[in-house]
């Protein structure tokens, strides 16, 4: 019985260790900005990742990247406020994304945790969602997950490659197929936007 009980465990643990990583396919490459989307096991929503290169310093990039300016950049983000200082290189944040009529607006709070690379310099801020650590506002509707990474690589030139991945549950009753069209609207324009205020 316990060898049985250990075998299943063991074959468990092996679905989670090695569970399905689908192919990222390039769905969007203009103006230096290359976007990727991939299928998500066990979810209906796609995940994506956009990649470009700004002429400007690690240190420029990171000063702009503030939850106080990101209203400015972020596609479709109307609200961005600061919830709870952890430490020096952990926040907790809070966002709403505005959808158009008549979907309601989505809204999430959320922790960012910050880690450098002293060797590369390279540096990366981890985003998870916490859906509970504050009160749900009327007429919005809270995202139950979300996790996703930036990353800002120093590259020679005074030059910086600035990278974003996401996967997210909006919550509610959207058919996939519509969220999904977001999944290269959102980190294509969010990066355009980035690189047009960060360079003016």
């Amino acid at each position: 019985m316990k060898k049985r009980l250990f075998l299943l465990s063991l074959f468990l643990f092996s679905q989670i260790v090695f569970a399905k990583e689908f192919p990222w396919e390039l769905k969007k490459n203009e103006a230096g900005i290359e976007v990727h989307v991939r299928k998500v096991e066990g979810s209906p929503i796609l995940e994506y990742k956009g990649r470009m290169t700004v002429d400007a310093s690690l240190e420029q990039v990171i000063a702009f990247y503030d939850e106080n300016r990101m209203t400015e950049w972020f596609h479709q983000c109307v609200e961005s406020r600061f919830l709870e200082d952890r430490g020096p290189d952990e926040k907790v944040l809070y966002f709403v994304i505005d959808l158009p009529w008549p979907v309601k607006d989505r809204d999430l709070g959320y922790r960012r945790l910050r880690s450098v690379d002293p060797a590369t310099g390279v540096v990366e801020y981890h985003i998870s969602a916490l859906p509970d650590i504050y009160p749900k506002q009327q007429g919005r509707i809270r995202m139950p997950s979300l996790k996703g990474i930036w990353r800002f690589t120093p590259l020679e030139g005074g030059k910086t490659e600035i990278y974003y991945q996401q996967h997210s549950d909006v919550g509610g009753h959207i058919p996939a197929v519509l969220v999904n069209r977001l999944a290269v609207d959102i980190p294509f324009n969010s990066l355009s936007n980035f690189r047009r205020l960060l360079t003016q």
